[in-house]
């Protein structure tokens, strides 16, 4: 089971449209909770069907502001409630008899609200009698050193969230990758970095999973990056022999007619199915040769990008991650 939450930051940037649809189908998860998305269900569901889920709840945005979803695919999930802060559901068997609960925050921004936030979590928790688990964007840190840049958090806000993690009985389930998942201002003197993105769970829960992992992936179109948790550690199982596909990317270059003809011109009277397999072996080495290996190209350029976001922050460092975050979506969308 994978589980993967990300604060948008409006989801109508084709940017981001292109790095989600990437990364559900790289990644896979089986549910998919986004913050921010700054639009209706009329526009989510098309991109929802885009992303490969058939399932999905939703909150609207108030105008330009909030909005919620919640997709799922290959699992079965039951809606619990829901509001302008959070959704949470049921991960229930083939019976239809739930397993554990998946809670899902976006926490209040203002400082005078946050107080709201601990209340809701409180709340979901006292009404829950399964094992759970909370993630999503809290809107605070738990310690300074969650926090990079900028004027120095109130104790008694990181003291409050920390209070309402325990009376939840809950515990930050870590992470792997760069510390920091959310990035905003446009300058060196403006910029700061925290960690307002997490997942949390209960005691059950994590005797239930006892070989999770969180991970922190690479930032590309939002402030914040995606978190991904997994409730198992997959090992490599070996590589597979890989299918021959004809990709229309090919046919942006005149080359390509060519190559297919004089394949098929060397392959006169030969058995049908030798001569496809020679046809199928010229166009991938001519492919190889004129565009190379886009989906590895992808994953080194963020590679990249997540090691100079872990780096020192400075103009340097802000005009790199501009420019490999470009060539990612160029990537992307050459994809």
């Amino acid at each position: 089971m994978k589980l993967l939450s990300w604060n948008v930051f409006e989801i109508g940037n084709p940017k981001t449209e292109l790095a989600l649809r990437d990364l559900c189908w790289k990644e896979r998860p089986n549910i998919v909770f986004l913050m921010e998305t700054k639009s209706n269900s009329s526009c989510l569901i098309k991109l929802q069907k885009r992303c490969g889920f058939g399932n999905g709840v939703y909150v609207d945005s108030n105008e330009r502001t909030g909005g919620l979803c919640l997709w799922w695919r290959e699992c079965s999930v039951e809606l619990v409630s829901k509001s302008e802060h959070h959704i949470e559901a049921n991960v229930c068997n083939s019976n239809g008899v739930a397993l554990w609960r998946a809670m899902g925050i976006y926490g209040w921004p203002e400082v005078e609200n946050k107080c709201k936030t601990w209340d809701l979590m409180r709340t979901l928790k006292k009404n829950c009698t399964i094992p759970y688990i909370m993630y999503g964007d809290f809107n605070e840190i738990l310690y300074q050193t969650e926090k990079d840049g900028g004027p120095a958090r109130r104790e008694c806000a990181m003291e409050a969230f920390r209070s309402a993690i325990s009376d939840c009985g809950l515990h930050d389930l870590g992470y792997k990758g760069s510390v920091f998942t959310w990035q905003r201002g446009r300058s060196i003197e403006t910029l700061v970095r925290e960690r307002l993105d997490r997942f949390l769970g209960d005691n059950e829960w994590c005797v239930k999973f006892p070989q999770f992992s969180v991970r922190h992936l690479v930032r590309v179109a939002s402030d914040h990056s995606p978190i991904m948790l997994d409730t198992i550690n997959y090992f490599d199982r070996g590589k597979t022999v890989k299918l021959f596909r004809f990709e229309a990317l090919w046919l942006s270059k005149e080359e390509c007619s060519k190559v297919v003809k004089e394949a098929w011109t060397d392959k006169i009277g030969v058995a049908p199915h030798d001569s496809i397999a020679g046809y199928a072996d010229s166009l991938s080495r001519w492919a190889r040769k004129a565009f190379g290996d886009i989906k590895k190209k992808i994953r080194d350029k963020e590679k990249d990008l997540k090691d100079v976001q872990e780096g020192r922050v400075d103009a340097r460092m802000l005009k790199r991650c501009e420019t490999l975050a470009g060539e990612i979506h160029e990537l992307r969308r050459m994809e």
